[in-house]
């Protein structure tokens, strides 16, 4: 995959996640298979959670000159790694349903993945 795509659709689903955390953390729990009723503290920490994926996507948004996003992409992957990993650990635990941690573990690699393929430091030219 092309280095820029990568940037550009990491960027575009950390901020859909991100904004969804933020403005309706139980919506966006459910989509993840999380019951906010089942823990009240879960709207609290899809929030945190929200906060840090918004703050991930920006520079990739809002790019600054000189700002280096393979090194970026790059420090971000060992993030949705351990995302990853601990998605999986709490679904073999028992204490994150399957239902909440297969979604989640997908999530997590696939942001792995994307963020290797936008970590690719290739010259890019990029449109103005």
């Amino acid at each position: 995959m092309d280095p820029l795509a990568a940037r550009r659709m990491l960027a575009q689903v950390r901020l859909a996640i991100g904004i969804g955390a933020l403005v309706a953390p139980r919506l966006t729990g459910k989509l993840f298979g999380i019951d906010a009723s089942d823990n009240p503290a879960a709207p609290y920490l899809a929030r945190i959670f929200g906060a840090r994926e918004v703050f991930m996507a920006a520079p990739f948004l809002m790019p600054a000159p000189g700002l280096d996003e393979a090194e970026l992409a790059s420090r971000a992957v060992p993030v949705d790694a351990a995302d990853a990993l601990a998605s999986l650990a709490g679904g073999l635990r028992g204490y994150l349903p399957w239902r909440a941690a297969v979604p989640a573990t997908a999530a997590g690699v696939l942001g792995t993945w994307l963020g290797t393929q936008a970590a690719k430091n290739e010259k890019l030219i990029r449109p103005t």
